[in-house]
């Protein structure tokens, strides 16, 4: 060994981008062989090796009911017709003393407590053998998974002075605790430990799997825009104590005025519109939309889904947290800050998911750790470092205040405009560190393959949507275009269903047109356009007009919002190869359908600057499709589909209330056969 420090890290699989292993539903197969990505400063692949060696755990989470009370997946009981004969000759009274014992257990205290993950013992990571593996080469798996090219992790220094990257392959065995968890759940998740001698251990939380699916049948929910920040917590105490300061000073004011004689005459004589009730304002803990809140709502039920067995696995698909580096900072640290984890909001995010306790603010309810694995990209929010102010623009209403209560956030959350819309790629040192080393990756469960890909931050090119509150982002590089080619020629084949999950949407409405669209689509100030809810394909259909007529791209600017770069190119690939491709960034429920067609459209590239016409690759026509078609035949038939699923943290402008919005995403027989909209409880 050498002198020098060793810096070695494990950057995959992790927390956004874990492994998953199969095993068979006996869980006859216990023993496991694969291959984790390393990086760091030792040059030497036998030193790596020997660094390695003792100092790899993996640890299975596991619920402590199941442990405790040895609790298993509930199934909902199948209805046959010996059942239905055998209800009907139960007696009432019967009945009546199943129902009588079914309230009681529901009312049992152990019932009621939260699901409370802990760690099983710990099992021992046998290294095999390293080797160092090339920046700009593609790293694939069993599984098709795909890491791009790594080169971000050392041009932005990431992992600090550590540059070689290694391929190392690890063997383990099941514990006797985790098959018995396995043979009641369909999977079990695993930290990855990665001890050192002289600091504190790594740990890669929620990165293994080992999964009883054959995959032919897959449950997943699709949510984004989370919008996660510290401040979050804080803005309700904050409202509630300039709420209480001001009723004081009211009050005070009011026995002052009544004090002085010709004011207690005028108060004597009411108008009519003073007798008036007053207009009922909602109570602030009602209307008060706090994007953590609904992240920890939202993760309750992907753990309910889990212990009945619902759900595989979830895909955030960006805008994780609203901004890099925590608001509220010490003054002599701000200048220090160098987009750590530790001040950042990526920190807040993974202590949610970890449920890492929390500073008790009021307003704030429990949490649970997740116990389902996550698939994440990034979105433009997650490339801004620093926070902006919430009073911009109305920015308030999105989250439920009225401009009276917004001025209580005057001091403590006041932002530097041009601060506040700077993108750097350094804000997602948190992101890279700490949930996933890759922005554009796929993933091959069964005969369905899932691409992950990263549409970069806020696009200045196109002007005009940035302005209108809409910013399209940069869009996918060539780069990324010879990443999706190579896949479609390599790895995908003929009958496998291909998902693509982007945050900027491919395809995007404007609601009204503006001067360039008029100069685009040829359209005069007097031509009528309605809203683009008329063009909806189910109901031109009813009408008995032309398909042609129901076309949205002949309408409308359909390139409002999305990507800036490729934006063609990748139109052509969701049409010609993706039977799903799903975002966010809009906040709004938006759905598409993609066909072939002869008739071409044109849009314009970035105005005011670029006048540019592109032409459209394909037809476009708009309805809600995740409702019209729920069978995988009518799919089948009737895809592609482009979707937005609005956010799960924050509604949209022009429906701040459209919040805690989810997709459940679900293939049977190898065959997609709904994709349908859900929300958490208000």
């Amino acid at each position: 060994m050498t002198d020098q420090i060793s810096k070695t890290f494990i950057i995959n699989p992790n927390l956004g981008h874990p492994l998953i292993l199969n095993t068979d539903d006996k869980v006859r197969k216990t023993k496991f062989e694969m291959e984790l990505l390393f990086i760091s400063n030792i040059v030497d692949p036998k030193e790596l090796e020997e660094e390695l060696t003792d100092k790899l755990q993996f640890i299975p989470i596991l619920e402590y009911r199941w442990k405790v009370l040895g609790e298993k997946p509930k199934f909902k009981e199948k209805m046959t017709t010996w059942i239905r004969v055998k209800k009907i000759f139960t007696s009432k009274k019967k009945r009546k003393l199943h129902e009588e014992k079914a309230i009681y257990e529901k009312k049992r205290d152990i019932r009621r407590i939260k699901t409370q993950t802990y760690r099983g013992e710990p099992i021992a990571g046998v290294i095999s053998r390293a080797h160092i593996f090339s920046p700009n080469e593609m790293y694939e798996r069993e599984n098709l998974e795909i890491l791009n090219s790594q080169d971000y992790l050392l041009k932005q220094r990431i992992f600090e002075d550590s540059s070689k990257i290694y391929r190392v392959t690890v063997n383990f065995t099941l514990s006797e605790e985790a098959i018995d968890w396995l043979k009641d759940y369909t999977f079990l998740m695993f930290d990855i430990i990665q001890k050192y001698e002289k600091c504190e251990d790594r740990v890669n939380n929620h990165s293994l799997i080992i999964s009883k699916n054959d995959w032919a049948n897959i449950n997943f929910v699709h949510a984004t825009d989370l919008h996660l920040a510290e401040r979050n917590d804080r803005i309700y105490e904050m409202v509630k104590n300039w709420l209480a300061i001001e009723e004081n000073v009211i009050e005070l004011a009011e026995k002052s005025i009544k004090k002085i004689p010709f004011f207690r005459k005028r108060s004597k004589k009411k108008t009519k519109s003073q007798t008036l009730s007053p207009k009922i304002i909602e109570p602030l803990y009602k209307r008060l939309i706090n994007p953590n809140n609904n992240f920890r709502k939202f993760i309750r039920l992907m753990n309910k889904k889990v212990l009945r067995n619902e759900l595989d696995f979830i895909v955030f698909t960006g805008d994780l947290i609203d901004y890099s580096i925590l608001s509220k900072l010490p003054k002599d640290l701000k200048k220090l800050i160098d987009f750590d984890y530790k001040h950042s909001n990526w920190r807040i995010f993974k202590e949610l998911i970890i449920d890492t306790p929390q500073k008790k603010r009021r307003g704030m309810i429990e949490g649970e750790e997740l116990l389902c694995p996550i698939f994440t990209t990034t979105g433009n929010h997650d490339y801004r470092p620093y926070h902006y102010d919430i009073r911009w623009g109305g920015l308030y209403k999105k989250i439920g205040l009225n401009a009276n209560e917004a001025i209580a956030l005057n001091d403590m959350l006041a932002a530097n405009p041009i601060g506040s819309i700077t993108r750097s790629f350094r804000a997602l040192k948190g992101y890279f560190s700490e949930f996933n080393s890759s922005l554009n990756y796929s993933l091959k469960l069964g005969n369905s393959v899932f691409i992950f890909l990263d549409t970069g931050p806020d696009s200045f090119k196109n002007l005009r949507d940035f302005v209108s509150g809409h910013p399209s982002v940069t869009g996918v590089t060539t780069r990324q275009i010879k990443f999706l080619e190579y896949l479609i020629n390599n790895k995908v084949e003929k009958n496998d269903n291909t998902f693509l999950f982007t945050h900027g949407p491919p395809v995007n409405i404007q609601k009204k047109l503006s001067i360039f669209d008029r100069i685009a689509l040829k359209k005069s100030k007097d031509d009528f356009i309605g809203k683009f809810d008329e063009f909806k394909e189910s109901v031109i259909k009813k009408l008995g007009k032309k398909s042609t007529q129901a076309r949205i791209d002949l309408n409308f600017n359909v390139k409002y919002g999305t990507v800036s770069a490729n934006w063609e190119k990748l139109i052509n690939f969701c049409k010609d190869h993706c039977i799903l491709t799903l975002s966010g960034h809009t906040h709004e429920l938006k759905e598409f359908r993609l066909e072939d067609s002869d008739i071409k459209s044109h849009v314009l590239n970035a105005p005011p600057f670029s006048l540019k016409k592109i032409e459209n690759p394909a037809a476009i026509y708009y309805d809600l499709y995740s409702e019209l078609y729920t069978n995988p035949k009518d799919i089948e038939a009737n895809a592609p589909f482009l979707v937005q699923t609005p956010a799960l943290g924050l509604g949209g402008y022009s429906d701040p209330k459209l919040t805690g919005a989810f997709r459940e995403i679900k293939i049977v027989k190898g065959k997609l056969a709904s994709f349908k909209l859900s929300f958490i409880k208000k």
